[in-house]
């Protein structure tokens, strides 16, 4: 009854109905899947009964005898339309609803993933952050910690936009930001090397404007760069002010032994001439001596001769002053009261020689001794005066003599000429101060120099002899002198703590003829051939036998082959074998022959401070035929040479 209702063609367009025996009959009759079609498979049962099976199929059970009306089976197929309809609209809310679920649970998953992306990003920033922070806390510590000052500079202006701990320390400033560059920088042209700063680094030197007025060099290393964004330029400074010092305090002390060794080769050559000028000198005086013998008392003659004897003597003191520039003059030395000393010279300076200047003493008394010569010491004195009267001119002024004891360190003898051969310690000062014009540098480092004078009248010994004296006792002098504020000269002399004994005075000797009956065998040891000329004539006038040798070696020679002889005049400074040399090797040979020392320089201190020599006197050129004839009768006895030689 229901086979009829089956069209194939019909079957996947809307429900059907089909009769079978069984199910699996029904199924053999479907044209397609049983999960894609919509109908119902009737089979006979014992009870009408409806259940599904795969995909729209329902079974019905219908007992045998049972007739259903087509209306029924059409309802009933429509219900199963709707139902299936029904089915496929939940089964695709369930695939939307699933879809949903999907896209749902993919966006969580992303949302998610996004989360914890989100926080770890976050986190790394924050990690990022504190690392920047402590970074830049660490180049903050750096930066202020280093020992160089740092600066930032406006490349177009020189103003500084910031500065590092060490930078304002170096100033004492508490900030530099904003400091225009000439405020810090006192160096002219600062800001045109600022300029022209580039990629590489530039060193030089700058001054600072330190505190209260003070400079502070440093060495300055400048490059251009880019920092956060712009363009600056780094400055990086290193403090050194006390190298500056050093080499300025170096500069200085170079100056003073290049001085020192100026003045001591001029020395040199001064005390040479001196030596050499005495021998002539010496050589006039005793020629002249030698004439007078053989004139008439009343001859005319002899006032011409005394004035040329007057006129060698000045030059022989002049002699004197060279040696006394060149360290090489005579020294008696004796323990002095410098105060008292210079005290004594009030009274030889009167207004005739002071003009309008005032002289202030200011001389401390109970003051150490100093170890010196008198005459040379009342010298400096005198000339320091003189020197200061000069400065002052016929302007009214002052002039302050002073003494005190200083105790004076390597820094302060540094300062002085001569003072680097001082040792340090306790020393007296003299000092002589004017009010008067002062020197510029360039005079300053010329005044001690030979004949260099600024007087309109003057020979420009007077300095020169002051620094030779300072010199030959062991001491220092500083000039200190500027244009139109006075000068102050200030002598430093080594203070003698310890007394020395006083030598017994010399006795007075009787005067000795012109001609003296003298006899004996002389040698004479000298270089120069006028001087050994001289001394023959004045010898063999004396009634000597004489015995000329040309130097040392040629003087020992004939003092081995003349073993009787009674005396040796032996020259000091010769070539080949100096006096000293010559005199040890003839005391090595014999003992007891009287040897008289003569130096056209002023050796006689140095002569007597050897006690190797055992020499019996010295004579110092130039020297006078009575001189010579005295000291022959002091060794050699009143009555000519002593028996037994």
């Amino acid at each position: 009854m229901l086979r009829h209702l089956l069209h194939p063609r019909e079957v996947r367009a809307r429900p059907f109905a089909v009769w079978a025996r069984t199910v699996q009959e029904a199924c053999r009759l479907l044209p397609g899947p049983r999960e894609r079609l919509v109908g119902l498979v009737v089979t006979p049962g014992e009870a009408p009964r409806v259940e599904p099976l795969e995909g729209g199929l329902h079974h019905l059970t219908l007992p045998s005898g049972v007739v259903v009306p087509k209306e029924a089976v059409g309802l009933l197929l429509d219900l199963l339309e709707r139902f299936e309809a029904g089915r496929q609209e939940v089964r695709r809310l369930s695939l939307e609803l699933e879809r949903w679920r999907t896209d749902l649970q993919r966006h969580i998953s992303e949302q998610a993933r996004f989360r914890e992306s989100l926080m770890r990003e976050i986190a790394e920033r924050r990690a990022a952050e504190e690392a920047a922070r402590q970074s830049q806390r660490w180049l903050e510590a750096i930066y202020d910690s280093v020992s160089e000052g740092i600066t930032l500079h406006d490349p177009s202006t020189g103003a500084v936009l910031e500065g590092n701990r060490c930078a304002r320390r170096m100033v004492e400033r508490e900030d530099l930001a904003g400091l225009p560059l000439e405020a810090l920088v006192a160096s002219p042209g600062a800001l045109g090397e600022l300029r022209s700063a580039g990629e590489e680094a530039r060193v030089l030197e700058w001054a600072l404007r330190g505190p209260a007025g003070a400079q502070v060099w440093v060495e300055s290393s400048l490059r251009r760069t880019m920092i956060g964004g712009r363009e600056v330029v780094l400055v990086t400074s290193r403090d050194i002010t006390e190298r500056k010092a050093s080499e300025e305090e170096r500069r200085k002390l170079e100056n003073q032994i290049q001085h020192t060794q100026r003045l001591e080769s001029l020395g040199v050559l001064a005390g040479g001439v001196a030596h050499d000028f005495n021998n002539l000198l010496m050589a006039i005086q005793g020629n002249v001596d030698l004439a007078m013998l053989d004139l008439e008392p009343d001859s005319p003659v002899r006032m011409p001769l005394r004035e040329a004897l007057r006129a060698s003597q000045s030059a022989s003191e002049l002699c004197g002053q060279i040696l006394s520039y060149s360290g090489r003059g005579r020294f008696d030395l004796e323990p002095l009261d410098l105060s008292l000393l210079v005290s004594d010279l009030g009274r030889m300076f009167g207004a005739s020689v002071l003009n309008k200047a005032t002289l202030v003493w200011k001389l401390e008394p109970g003051l150490p001794q100093v170890l010196g010569d008198a005459t040379q010491l009342r010298q400096i004195a005198m000339n320091l005066i003189l020197n200061a009267a000069e400065a002052l001119g016929e302007e009214a002024g002052e002039i302050r003599v002073s003494t005190r004891l200083l105790r004076c360190t390597h820094r302060d003898l540094g300062e002085a000429l001569l003072g680097e051969l001082c040792r340090p310690g306790q020393f007296l000062a003299l000092e002589v101060e004017d009010t008067g014009c002062g020197m510029d540098a360039a005079t300053l480092r010329r005044i001690f120099e030979p004949f260099f004078t600024t007087k309109v009248l003057g020979r420009g010994l007077g300095l020169a002899a002051v620094l030779g004296i300072v010199r030959g006792h062991h001491g220092a002098l500083r000039v200190d002198s500027q244009p139109g504020k006075g000068t102050r000269f200030r002598v430093l002399l080594p203070a003698f703590i310890e007394q020395a004994a006083p030598s017994p005075p010399e006795e007075p000797s009787a005067e000795i003829p012109g001609t003296w009956p003298g006899t004996g065998k002389v040698l004479v040891v000298d270089d120069e051939e006028f001087l050994r000329s001289l001394l023959l004539q004045i010898l063999e006038r004396n009634g000597f036998e004489v015995l000329l040798a040309t130097d040392g070696q040629e003087g020992l020679r004939l003092f081995q082959e003349h073993p009787g002889l009674d005396l040796v005049l032996l020259d000091l400074r010769m070539p080949r074998m100096d006096g000293f040399e010559t005199c040890r090797a003839m005391r090595s040979v014999n003992e007891k022959v009287p040897i008289v020392m003569m130096s056209g320089n002023q050796d006689s201190a140095l002569v007597a401070g050897d006690d190797s020599l055992d020499i019996q006197g010295f004579l110092q050129k130039p020297f006078r035929a009575r001189d010579l004839r005295k000291l022959l009768s002091h060794v050699l006895g009143p009555v000519g040479a002593q028996e037994g030689r």
